[in-house]
């Protein structure tokens, strides 16, 4: 008797397991570097970012020319003065290493910043897409090796972005 509740248990499970793999999937695939290099948002703000960039370029252009100026007019005094201009110039050095190192980094965090809003947003209309058109899985494409073309949604995702950018 247990043999034979353990063999209906089983045809049972294995029924129900061959039926929930029944169901068809529906994968679609978007090329992640096309959407996100065509994202309007995102060519905006590389702009920014590159104007901010020349920007502190051009400060410490300036800072560097202070520093050969103050450099050349050491050369030219006596020991005496040179001492003390020598200090200057050490601390004008300090304070433009500083410069530079801080504006890589602010530039570099608020890139970082950028990029994962940019990304948050990308994913957040690829989500919605897919829930909106029943899909099971939607993969990056530089994953899919072979994909039929009627599974790539990238233009869709593309449009969606669009819209969304444009409120």
């Amino acid at each position: 008797m247990k043999k034979f509740l353990i063999l209906v248990s089983f045809l049972i499970l294995v029924l129900f397991s061959l039926n929930a793999f029944s169901k068809e999937l529906k994968i679609g695939y978007v090329d992640f570097l096309k959407v996100y290099d065509e994202y309007q948002k995102t060519k905006d703000y590389q702009e920014v970012i590159e104007k901010k960039r020349s920007e502190k370029e051009e400060e410490l252009k300036k800072k560097m020319q202070e520093i050969e100026k103050l450099q050349k007019k050491v050369n030219l005094l006596k020991d005496k003065e040179k001492e003390k201009e020598k200090e200057n110039l050490e601390k004008l050095a300090k304070d433009f290493e500083e410069m530079r190192r801080k504006s890589f980094l602010d530039l570099k965090k608020e890139r970082d910043e950028k990029l994962k809003e940019i990304l948050e947003d990308i994913k957040e209309v690829i989500n919605n897409y897919a829930k909106t058109n029943n899909f099971d899985v939607i993969l990056n494409g530089e994953a899919v090796l072979f994909g039929n073309n009627s599974l790539d949604v990238t233009s869709d995702i593309m449009k969606l972005l669009k819209e969304k950018y444009k409120k």
